[in-house]
């Protein structure tokens, strides 16, 4: 532990930050991760831990905070848990029994659950991270281990903002990473992808009472919706071992909101959400989107363009890996320790694509995030920084070396 006594602003337990940091509003969007990062950067200097911020590429206000515990250039390896510090909009605070930003705790019969927007995805798996570089820091700072410890906390992940990018191209990458989205401590060795796609469906206006001296875009849309619902049948046939199907859906259209009730609306748009299984490339699935486009032209005569407004891609390391059989036996009897993959989108794709091994794996349940009353049992984070610990050690003992 620090030298220096923990107070009530800068808590040194998992369950004291994780309420602080759920209590920093930091939603994307519209991206206000500054509070945040900064906290974090203040906790470790306040208990004598190296941090800083890092700039993320076009977008300034939106820094991402680093902890290094140990030497980078050492001779051990370095371990790195990732986190991110944004969280998706509360929403409608009526509807919440609980303040979303009020880092509630409550004891239950099950033991203290914290409440809050972020609780389980992932502010109190950033706290067990940091809590993790804090208790070992002593260890590295003797001699006892040789590498390197890193936490990142990075800006964006939520919509694709390059946050753990940057970390990882800024020379804090390592050798093995935890991500440490909320699985319910169960180790995911695959991750799906996703491709948010914005298509614009063009006709020609024309006042109501006359409908036929204009181009209707609902209409054209329609045929665009069927070839869209052909493709999404076509891509389930797709299946992982791990992650499950691919999927193609329609997640928001909106026509003619902007002008006259009585006007054939000249434009149609929609978002087309593409879930991107492991061996599945993003220039492939654009491929195919692109080519679904283009028989709508064909034979449909539609006319519409596409731009991509956000992508990730998915993420796998083999199932059997050292590293992930590592956790798996740290974690033991608390979680299921058959292979098991992520359907949703993780920063694992980061490390993985920088040839960095890496599992998703960390305390909460993946139901939460997102949801009304989003919560997160304390005890399961404890259990965390506990299997954190150890695997950190093992890691530093040489147990991955060849």
């Amino acid at each position: 532990m620090s030298d220096l006594d923990p107070t009530p602003e800068y808590p040194g337990d998992v369950a004291g930050l994780a309420r602080e940091l759920v209590r920093i509003r930091s939603e994307n969007p519209p991206g206000e991760e500054r509070a945040v990062a900064e906290y974090v950067v203040d906790w470790c200097e306040h208990h004598g831990l190296d941090a800083e911020l890092v700039g993320t590429p076009d977008a300034p206000d939106r820094p991402n905070a680093v902890a290094t515990v140990g030497t980078l250039a050492g001779d051990g390896p370095t371990l790195v848990l990732n986190g991110h510090t944004d969280v998706v909009p509360a929403g409608d605070r009526d509807a919440w029994t609980h303040d979303p930003y009020g880092g509630e705790i409550v004891s239950t019969d099950d033991g203290d659950v914290l409440y809050g927007r972020g609780s389980a995805d992932m502010k109190t798996g950033v706290a067990v991270a940091l809590v993790t570089a804090l208790e070992l820091a002593p260890r590295f700072e003797d001699g006892e281990f040789d590498g390197a410890l890193v936490v990142h906390a990075a800006a964006g992940e939520e919509t694709g903002l390059p946050g753990t990018e940057t970390l990882v191209d800024e020379g804090y990458g390592g050798d093995y990473a935890v991500v440490l989205e909320p699985t319910g401590l169960r180790v995911a060795t695959s991750a799906k992808g996703v491709v948010t796609y914005r298509v614009t469906v063009h006709g020609a206006s024309a006042h109501a009472s006359h409908p036929d001296e204009g181009a209707n875009a609902i209409d054209a849309a329609r045929a665009l919706f069927d070839r869209v619902d052909a493709y999404d049948a076509a891509v389930r046939e797709r299946e992982d071992d791990l992650v499950g199907r691919g999927y193609a859906t329609v997640t928001s259209v909106e026509a003619g909101t902007d002008g006259n009730m009585a006007v054939l609306p000249d434009a149609a748009e929609f978002l087309l959400d593409r879930r991107v299984l492991p061996g599945e490339s993003i220039e492939d699935v654009d491929a195919e989107i692109e080519g679904l486009l283009a028989d709508a032209a064909r034979e449909d005569g539609v006319d519409a363009d596409v731009e991509t407004v956000q992508y990730y891609r998915s993420a796998s390391i083999p199932a059997d890996h050292a590293f992930a059989a590592l956790v798996r036996e740290e974690t033991g009897d608390r979680a299921p320790s058959d292979p098991w993959g992520l359907e949703a989108a993780t920063d694992a794709r980061e490390f993985v694509a920088a040839g960095i091994p890496a599992i998703v794996w960390g305390p909460g349940s993946l139901s939460q995030a997102h949801t009304v009353d989003e919560h997160v049992s304390l005890d399961e984070a404890t259990e965390a920084l506990a299997v954190l610990e150890a695997v950190a050690e093992r890691v530093q003992d040489g147990d991955l070396e060849e």
